[in-house]
């Protein structure tokens, strides 16, 4: 087996920065992932070495949250080929993304389809499955589910066919709570008074109606019957895209007596405020839950400054066609990041705001790592670990769509200046992005079942 080194980095563990190098293995053959072998002074020979002339050095990034195509009528722009691109040029090796059963498909059809989507990825990825409001036959499924690597499940509060309410809730969660492998993730807004509020306002092409017609308490409601069904069941939930001060408030006291209570949120809710839903450009930045007031927005960076969230990107972008076609209850909801996450938080949480790099790879690796059961395989730098690594240069580059690796015709990143530039991305010790151009193969990543990983 071939090795690798890089030299001279920043290297981010789970114990704290390290000067040095790095070593693991570098494997030609397809099918074969390499390790980490050293971590800190060289005593091993490389066949390969890359200076990285004092750049950081981090885990390659783990977007717990995507959506390369697989649902709905309006075809999201990014699949797997696609979208894997983007990931590893913003220095992101694994997403975790959905099988999710269209209408009365059945689950195992679903599974196969979407394995079919994943055939060209060049990212490792996790699948989880959604959980409709047929979920009673839908489980009846779950030892196929299980035996195909699925062990991670989405809940939606809301939508056509998916609206799941508090008793199905507890139903789900107290049957499945007690395998410790299986996680939720949910889709917490309140229907009824979103559907109230939309009827109050009725339609138009004033996109800051999506914010006033699913206001905060339509998240702080949901969440806080999470909070408490956590507490019920053991259940191990993750509140997805959070948005509001509330539910970060519903993260601070004591840790559950039972199951595990944690959020993610994502780039935009950080960066933008409900104000870009005005004018014409509004429909743009459309996404549910909506973007919140400043205020909000505060509180979430106070959470994510203290490395307490999960950063995922629900990466799920539209052509502009779509959006500009659109009223607000129409409008198809979902908007890019999975190529500039970690560059945007280098940015405005290292550079701006003086985020530690312990707490940025907490929040865009290791903490997803965690708690989806695939640390320390993922998301640490550590001997024995995949050789999944990213290097990040502190220097300042634009976005522009034109550079995009993804399928984009727009980007709501269009034109930010961001520090923190990938220089490098490896996936499996395989150079996999060089700073200017993705070498990885359409299908170099493979489906990752967690209860089979070695430690």
């Amino acid at each position: 087996m071939r090795t690798a080194r890089i030299a001279n980095a920043r290297i981010v563990t789970p114990d704290g920065i390290v000067s040095g190098d790095v070593t693991f293995e570098a494997p030609e053959e397809a099918g074969h992932s390499g390790r980490i072998l050293e971590v800190g002074p060289s005593t091993l020979n490389a066949d390969q070495t890359f200076d990285a002339c004092g750049a950081w050095l981090v885990p390659g990034g783990i977007d717990a949250h995507v959506h390369f195509g697989g649902f709905g009528s309006v075809p999201i722009a990014d699949g797997f080929y696609r979208g894997s691109r983007a990931a590893l040029a913003g220095g992101t090796t694994t997403v975790i993304d959905f099988v999710e059963p269209d209408g009365e498909e059945s689950v195992p059809h679903a599974i196969e389809r979407r394995r079919r989507d994943a055939m060209t990825s060049m990212v490792d990825y996790v699948f989880r499955l959604v959980l409709t409001e047929n979920y009673r036959m839908q489980m009846e499924h779950l030892p196929l589910a299980e035996r195909a690597g699925i062990h991670d499940f989405k809940l939606f509060t809301i939508y056509d066919g998916e609206t799941l309410r508090e008793d199905d809730m507890r139903f789900i969660l107290g049957k499945l709570a007690d395998d410790p492998h299986r996680t939720f993730l949910v889709h917490a807004e309140d229907p009824d008074q979103i559907a109230r509020l939309q009827a109050e306002h009725g339609d138009s092409t004033d996109f800051l109606e999506l914010a006033r017609t699913r206001p905060p308490e339509c998240e702080a409601r949901m969440v806080r019957m999470l909070r408490h069904l956590v507490d019920e069941t053991g259940a191990r939930v993750c509140v997805a895209h959070s948005t509001t001060a509330a539910t970060m408030d519903l993260l601070e006291g004591p840790v559950p007596a039972r199951g595990e209570f944690v959020a993610e949120t994502c780039p935009h809710y950080l960066a933008f405020t409900e104000d870009s839903l005005k004018g014409k450009g509004g429909c743009l930045f459309t996404m549910t839950p909506p973007l919140r007031d400043a205020g909000n927005v505060e509180a979430l960076w106070n959470k994510a400054l203290e490395g307490q969230l999960i950063l995922s990107t629900d990466h799920c972008p539209y052509s502009l066609r779509y959006k500009r076609d659109a009223t607000y209850q129409t409008v198809p909801c979902g908007v890019d990041g999975v190529w500039t996450r970690m560059s945007w938080l280098y940015s405005e949480g290292v550079a701006s705001r003086g985020m530690d790099m312990r707490r940025y790879v907490l929040l865009t690796s290791e903490n997803a790592a965690k708690f989806y059961g695939l640390f320390p395989r993922k998301g640490a730098i550590v001997p024995g670990a995949d050789a999944d690594l990213a290097v990040i240069q502190d220097g300042e580059w634009q976005v522009r769509v034109e550079d995009a690796p993804d399928a984009l015709d727009y980007t709501i990143w269009e034109g930010n200046r961001l520090r923190g530039r990938v220089a490098r991305t490896y996936h499996g010790g395989r150079l996999a992005f060089d700073g200017t151009r993705v070498l990885a193969r359409p299908g170099s990543g493979k489906q990752i079942d967690k209860t089979r990983m070695e430690a």
